[in-house]
C-alpha cells in the first residue's frame, strides 16, 4: 500500500494540469475574500444584516468546481494518456489503486479546505479593518466553520473522482457537477423541494449559511452527503476492479 500511495502522489503532482489546479484552488478563495473585504460597505442594509463572523467563508462556493477538477484530473488521468495498463500491471489489486487513489484525493482537498479557508477568514477580516474581527476574536463556530469546508471539500471530492472512475472520463464529473455547483440545484429549490437532499445542495451549509430557504442543517445534511459520497465510492470499486483493464 505504501508503494501504490508513494506512485499515486508522484503521478498526481507532477502533472502541470494537476498543479495549476491545485494552486488555484488555494489561492481563489483567499483572493477573493480579500477582494470582498475591501469592497464591504458595512453601511448598507444587507452589509448590517451580513454575520461578521461569516466573512471569508462565502467564497468557500467558488473552490468547489476547483475541487471537482482537481479531483477527476487526479482520478482521470490514466484514462487519458493510457496509462491504467501500466499501473494495474505494476499493482494487481485494484482495490489498492483505487484506495490509494482516494487516499490521495482526501487527503489533498482536506488541506486546501482548511488552508485555503483559514486564508480566506483571515485576509477578509484584515481588510475589514475596524468592522473585522481580530485574531483573539475569532470564534469556535468559526473553527468548525473551517472543518466543514474541508469535510464538504473532500466529499465533493471524492464524488467527482467517483463519477470519473464510472464514466472513465473526467470531462462528465465536469459537467455534471460543476453548474449543479455553481448554482443550478439551487435555483430549483424553489420549484423541487426534494433537490436538497442531492449531494451538492445537502452538504451547502457546511460551507456557509443560507438561513431560510429550507436547506438541511449542516450536519444532517452533511450525512446525506456523505451517504451519497459512500454509495457512489462503493459503485465505482465494484466497477472498476472488474471492468477497467484495457485502460
Amino acid at each position: 500500500m505504501i508503494r501504490s500511495l508513494r506512485a499515486e502522489w508522484t503521478k498526481a503532482l507532477t502533472l502541470r494540469s494537476v498543479q495549476g489546479t491545485l494552486a488555484a484552488a488555494l489561492l481563489v478563495p483567499p483572493a477573493l475574500a480579500l477582494a470582498s473585504g475591501l469592497a464591504f460597505d458595512g453601511a448598507t442594509a444587507a452589509a448590517r444584516s451580513f454575520p461578521v463572523e461569516s466573512h471569508g467563508f462565502e467564497t468557500a462556493g467558488f473552490g468547489q468546481p476547483l475541487i471537482i477538477l482537481l479531483a477527476a484530473l487526479i482520478a482521470g488521468s490514466e484514462y487519458a494518456d493510457g496509462q491504467l495498463r501500466t499501473t494495474l500491471t505494476a499493482t494487481p489489486r485494484r482495490g489498492r489503486v483505487i484506495a490509494a487513489k482516494v487516499t490521495v484525493i482526501a487527503t489533498t482537498t482536506v488541506l486546501i479546505g482548511i488552508l485555503a479557508t483559514s486564508a480566506a477568514v483571515l485576509l477578509a477580516h484584515a481588510a475589514l479593518g475596524e468592522q473585522g474581527l481580530s485574531i483573539s476574536e475569532f470564534s469556535a463556530g468559526m473553527g468548525w466553520n473551517v472543518v466543514g469546508v474541508a469535510v464538504n471539500y473532500t466529499l465533493i471530492g471524492v464524488i467527482s473522482a467517483a463519477i470519473t472512475l464510472l464514466a472513465r472520463t473526467s470531462v462528465v464529473a465536469l459537467v455534471v457537477l460543476v453548474p449543479v455547483v455553481l448554482g443550478l440545484s439551487l435555483s430549483l429549490l424553489g420549484v423541487l423541494p426534494w433537490v436538497r437532499f442531492l449531494p451538492d445542495l445537502a452538504g451547502i451549509q457546511l460551507l456557509t449559511g443560507y438561513p431560510g430557504i429550507g436547506l438541511l442543517d449542516p450536519l444532517p445534511g452533511g450525512l446525506v452527503m456523505a451517504t451519497w459520497t459512500l454509495l457512489l465510492a462503493v459503485a465505482s470499486w465494484l466497477v472498476f476492479r472488474t471492468r477497467d483493464t484495457d485502460g
